[in-house]
């Protein structure tokens, strides 16, 4: 139901408009906040020394100090019973249930072999974690059962011809890459790159059920693979810094506050 909701809005004349946007929640934020939202629509935030679950109702249910795990980078929804916390300085990530239990021990990377990681993202696969070594210029899907390099794709900047690999999603069994050079690369699970998209004056990517949207100048579109053009999305608010499209429900980064809304057709 969901995807052909999304295709329906992206492929016929409905707008975007203010009217068939409502405002769910609203959270405030720092400028380190960190944050991130499950598929059911929990979110995450991490400000600082601490963690904060909210519910899809924006209640506050759970917190939890993280002080200990250092500097807090990224926040990946594995599923909606655990997350995982990535910290870049301390090149370790914990994985915590969805009450911000601990729910394993926290990994560090470079005890693990790696030089020096700098974007993970969970894979659909049980246990395993997708790792880009910027160092030594490797995408490793990572066994988390056995601890061993699963699978490598070597030399990635030779390969993408890219120092600058910004942002790593997996999605609908297929990997996708961002990169400075406003390129989106797309891969197989067997590490075999399928296809390269410019998307020039991206700032940021998001792909959702199959569907990618870039934000530009605060203004979000749709990309179309097929005619490679970028579709104007009419959003209910302007200088959108970050976003998260999660089924029906979107979240947008406004300065230092974060908007959930919801879209009804």
């Amino acid at each position: 139901m969901n995807k052909i909701l999304i295709l329906f809005l992206l492929y016929t004349n409905v707008s975007f408009g203010q009217n068939e946007w409502k405002e769910m929640s609203h959270f405030p934020l720092v400028d380190q906040s960190v944050w991130k939202a499950d598929l059911l629509g929990n979110l995450y935030v991490a400000d600082k020394d601490l963690i904060v679950k909210y519910d899809t109702a924006g209640v506050q249910q759970y917190y939890q100090s993280i002080k200990s795990k250092g500097r807090i980078d990224d926040i990946l929804a594995i599923n909606t019973m655990k997350i995982m916390l990535f910290s870049l300085q301390q090149q370790t990530f914990t994985i915590m249930d969805n009450t911000l239990s601990e729910a394993n021990q926290t990994y560090d990377l470079s005890e693990m072999g790696f030089g020096f990681a700098t974007l993970i993202a969970p894979s659909s696969q049980p246990n395993k974690l997708w790792v880009y070594d910027q160092l030594n210029s490797k995408l490793i899907l990572l066994d988390l059962n056995r601890s061993n390099q699963q699978q490598d794709i070597e030399n990635v900047r030779g390969l993408l011809n890219s120092t600058d690999i910004q942002w790593m999603k997996e999605e609908g069994n297929q990997l996708y890459l961002f990169d400075g050079k406003e390129k989106i690369y797309l891969f197989d699970l067997y590490g075999s790159l399928l296809e390269v998209f410019d998307v020039p004056g991206a700032e940021r990517v998001e792909v959702s059920q199959g569907e990618i949207f870039i934000l530009q100048k605060g203004q979000l579109f749709h990309y179309r693979p097929e005619d490679k053009t970028l579709e104007p999305l009419t959003t209910p608010i302007q200088g959108i810094e970050q976003f998260q499209w999660v089924n029906n429900t979107c979240f947008f980064r406004v300065n230092r506050e974060l908007l959930k809304y919801r879209f009804y057709l």
